[in-house]
């Protein structure tokens, strides 16, 4: 099966065509770094990492890009909470800093590779982002209004172009008027007013602001930076581009007006991930209702490759309830897989990854599911399928292993150094729980089964059920 995705601004599954027959043009709507992400950002980025893990299963190279807001209203804000009212941008570089390298940081823990990725701060192109609304300007579809602000004109882009608003649906503008001005960076979607793309200095800013003769002192808008960061990387069209569906209005939206009175075709793929839910509401913080992988960490939760498994679990246009019932079982699911895998390993003292073959059936199946949209949940079944599977036990490494590739979960990396413990060399108290595990789990007294598993695992020993046994292992 070829890659088919799901393409937002069509509103259906299409064949994947890139522009270059060999060569993928990726963009990635970064964090804005004015506080730690949450797991529901760190979602969408383990969504576009399996996205591009699936382009290069298919033998594409792929040339990743994911800028980074470091100057918005929230950057700003905070800073000044911090450095008071004399604020200039050399402090917000250093407070915006300090959360770039935490999101680092967490990419990390989650298994995506930051050196696969083309990170451009949004600080470092502020004279390309005022060329940009130059322009635009110039084009008639910007002005500078009596406010000192520059603003762009929905009203001109849609007598022109008539697409605004397509990528949330075609009968988006039905029923709604354009309006006035608006110059804070996120509004709804009842809100049609022309928005700021340079918003001129104010005092609440403190000195965080950029010079410039013809759209005077200021700080670009929020939209901007993305059509100008996508310009400057691949001017002849970007093939995806990745975010979460909050961005799709405004973000998304402004993206692609202000980008086509520039250049045509802007982006020919929108990909989007779907909300993260905790406990049923949405996850927020501006409700205090959210998870940061650090703080999961700390309470021994989750770690970022637990996290990783659970997100795999779901589809990522479906939203994803989450729990720290949820999270733990991802965790003692995932550690599960290192069991087997480390298993084999056992099993395989002298494995060779360069020696043998990957299982035809297995792999194809796998590759059928991601080529579907990319369904992890169907993948990851058949994952689990070749696990149990009486695949030669090195053609199921090697075939486990290039799942890998895209799963990212490590898994080269599960420790071979636990020895299996055989029932005669049980001490009395293993015994005597393994047998009490035994009949629980013969008699489906799981609840029971799962309290006597962590009873066995605070002696030292670890854990793998099978279908028809208990093995323990010596850690």
């Amino acid at each position: 099966m070829n890659l088919k995705i799901y393409n937002t601004l069509k509103h259906s599954v299409e064949d994947f065509k890139p522009s270059d027959k060999n060569k993928v043009k990726l963009y990635t709507c970064g964090p804005t770094v004015y506080n730690n992400v949450h797991i529901g950002n760190l979602r969408s980025y383990i969504n576009a990492d399996v996205l591009k893990r699936t382009l290069e299963f298919n033998g594409y190279a792929v040339d990743w890009v994911m800028n980074i807001t470091d100057v918005d209203d929230k950057t700003i804000n905070n800073t000044i909470k911090e450095f008071g009212s004399e604020a200039n941008t050399e402090q917000l570089k250093t407070f915006t800093a300090r959360y770039f390298e935490g999101f680092l940081e967490d990419l990390g823990k989650i298994n995506v590779n930051q050196k696969d990725i083309s990170f451009v701060k949004v600080t470092d192109k502020i004279p390309d982002i005022q060329d940009f609304i130059l322009a635009l300007i110039k084009k008639g579809y910007a002005y500078k209004a009596d406010d000192g602000s520059t603003y762009f004109s929905i009203e001109k882009y849609q007598k022109d172009f008539g697409d605004y608003g397509n990528l949330v649906g075609e009968k988006f503008l039905e029923g709604k008027k354009i309006g006035a001005r608006v110059k804070v960076d996120e509004y709804d979607k009842e809100n049609l007013s022309d928005f700021a793309l340079w918003k001129a200095h104010e005092d609440d800013n403190a000195k965080i602001f950029w010079e410039h003769k013809d759209l005077g002192p200021g700080h670009p808008g929020w939209h901007i930076e993305c059509s100008l960061i996508n310009y400057l990387k691949f001017p002849e069209g970007t093939d995806i581009h990745t975010g979460g569906v909050d961005l799709i209005f405004p973000h998304h939206t402004n993206e692609i007006a202000q980008a086509q009175p520039i250049y045509k075709p802007f982006v020919n793929y929108w990909v989007h991930s779907e909300h993260i839910m905790v406990n049923g509401a949405k996850m927020a913080k501006s409700t205090g209702n959210y998870f940061v992988l650090k703080d999961l960490e700390e309470e021994k939760i989750a770690g970022g490759l637990a996290l990783r498994y659970l997100v795999l679990q779901s589809h990522y246009r479906s939203r994803l309830n989450i729990t720290k019932e949820s999270l733990l079982a991802a965790k003692n699911g995932y550690e599960n897989i290192l069991k087997e895998v480390s298993l084999l390993k056992n099993k395989l003292q002298d494995f060779d990854p360069n020696v043998g073959t990957v299982n035809d059936i297995y792999h194809g199946k796998f590759k059928d599911a991601l080529n579907d949209d990319i369904d992890t949940p169907a993948a990851l079944a058949v994952f689990h399928e070749l696990l149990k599977s009486k695949v030669p036990d090195n053609e199921k490494l090697q075939t486990i292993y290039k799942m890998d590739e895209v799963l990212g979960l490590s898994l080269e990396s599960a420790s071979n150094s636990e020895k299996e413990l055989k029932q005669d060399q049980f001490p009395a108290d293993l015994k005597d729980l393994y047998t009490k595990r035994l009949a629980a789990r013969t008699s489906k007294d799981f609840t029971l089964s799962d309290q006597l598993r962590k009873d066995i695992e605070k002696l030292g020993y670890k854990v793998i059920d099978t279908k028809d046994n208990i093995r323990i292992y010596v850690c």
